[in-house]
């Protein structure tokens, strides 16, 4: 599997960009030896090779055990052996990150593996109803929505999707099925419900294609109304049903029927321009993660009391705001990371704005994976860092990143306003 590189710069990197990262690394190299008498940079060259052949040969073996537990994902004939299997990449990919901390490659890895567990969760319900009785599967389409959507899953990811299907009531009661039993599965794997419900094993989520089209339409209509009494951070989080939607991505299925959705959604967030506005200025009234004094929004009670909502105050705002410019854009990506990269293709975004972001975006998600890992998710929603835990680099970074984030909001507001 091709994994993207992550530049110091904090851009990802493929094809060329890799092709200059390695000539820049050669140069340097280069340098230093005409700097040195020929015995010490022969000395240096040998200690170089060790070291990549090293580095190579970890890479070589960490991949061979990955393909084959994705091999053994797909020949499992129970949900304990899907579940053994899952257990035994969350341990591998946490080694592997630990070791070189890429966000890509992490993004990479739990996205393929998401998607083969959901594979084979889904052909393992289907075989148990065809012995039930019950019938060949109608065409469906499981889509996923959130980190999963967004190609941002990580090793304790909350699974959010939807499944579309085709039409009569058959196909109905089958999916439902479908859906329940294979939830059950995934959760047996250690993957997490959705906390919000968002998943197709709640009717809300699962459909047939016009009933999906009834429903974007109640969404519509119901985004386009003011709502009181939702909390800034909860509307971030949400954006709205219809907003959210945009992330979308097909994952297992009739792949036809998965697209047919996605384009539904995006037709719709066309006819409906107040579904996007209502989202906007939720996302533009978010309080920056920074008090009158510049120091960091922290909780003031219960056991987090004085450390910060990563989540809260980083990762859900960076992902709302880049969605809607996404949205607003007509950019199809649904990853944060290459959304920022197709804005910046497109002349949407300020330039140097754009490498802040990305910039940030990369270090936030490496930080709360780090978190994740440490268990520092809470089991409410969150995830929490002390600061005082952080050296003086580290700090200076998530600060930096806090900052370019409340940039874009500004960036958001201003447009708004000019459009009154």
């Amino acid at each position: 599997m091709a994994l993207m590189l992550e530049a110091r710069s904090g851009e990802y990197m493929t094809g060329r960009g890799v092709k200059r990262l390695f000539d820049e690394l050669c140069d340097g190299i280069f340098r230093e030896l005409r700097r040195l008498p020929a015995v010490e940079g022969q000395e240096l060259l040998a200690e170089l090779r060790g070291t990549l052949d090293g580095e190579i040969a970890t890479e070589q073996q960490f991949q061979e055990e990955f393909s084959r537990l994705q091999a053994e994902t797909l020949r499992t004939a129970t949900p304990e052996e899907l579940a053994r299997i899952c257990r035994e990449i969350v341990s591998l990919v946490a080694g592997s990150f630990l070791r070189h901390e890429s966000v890509p490659a992490l993004f990479a890895l739990c996205g393929e593996a998401l998607e083969s567990m959901l594979e084979q969760a889904l052909r393992l319900t289907e075989e148990e109803l065809t012995r039930e009785g019950l019938g060949p599967p109608p065409c469906y389409a499981w889509l996923l929505l959130g980190p999963g959507g967004r190609r941002e899953a990580t090793l304790s990811t909350e699974l959010e999707g939807v499944l579309v299907h085709g039409p009569g009531e058959t196909a109905t009661r089958y999916c439902a099925e479908l859906a329940g039993r294979t939830t059950v599965i995934l959760e047996r794997c250690g993957f997490k419900k959705s906390r919000r419900g968002i998943i197709p094993d709640n009717p809300l989520w699962r459909a047939s294609t016009e009933g999906w089209l009834e429903r974007i339409e109640e969404l519509c209509c119901r985004d386009s109304r003011a709502r009181s009494g939702s909390s800034p951070h909860r509307m971030a989080r949400l954006g709205s049903p219809l907003f959210e939607l945009a992330d979308l991505r097909f994952a297992a299925g009739d792949s036809l029927l998965g697209e047919e959705l996605i384009i539904m959604v995006r037709n719709a967030a066309e006819r409906h321009p107040a579904c996007i506005m209502a989202a906007a200025r939720t996302v533009a009234a978010l309080p920056t993660p920074f008090t009158f004094l510049g120091n960091y929004r922290v909780e003031r009670k219960g056991n987090h009391r004085g450390m910060v909502d990563l989540d809260r105050w980083a990762c859900h705002p960076l992902v709302a705001m880049v969605r809607l410019q996404a949205v607003t854009g007509g950019i199809a990506e649904t990853s944060t990371l290459e959304r920022l990269q197709a804005l910046l293709r497109r002349g949407s975004l300020d330039v140097e704005l754009g490498k802040r972001l990305l910039k940030a975006g990369l270090r936030l998600f490496r930080l709360k994976a780090l978190l994740e890992i440490q268990g520092a998710t809470a089991e409410g929603d969150g995830t929490y860092l002390l600061p005082s835990t952080l050296s003086s680099g580290e700090e200076f970074e998530l600060r930096e990143a806090l900052e370019a984030v409340t940039t874009l909001r500004k960036v958001i507001h201003s447009s708004l306003a000019e459009k009154g």
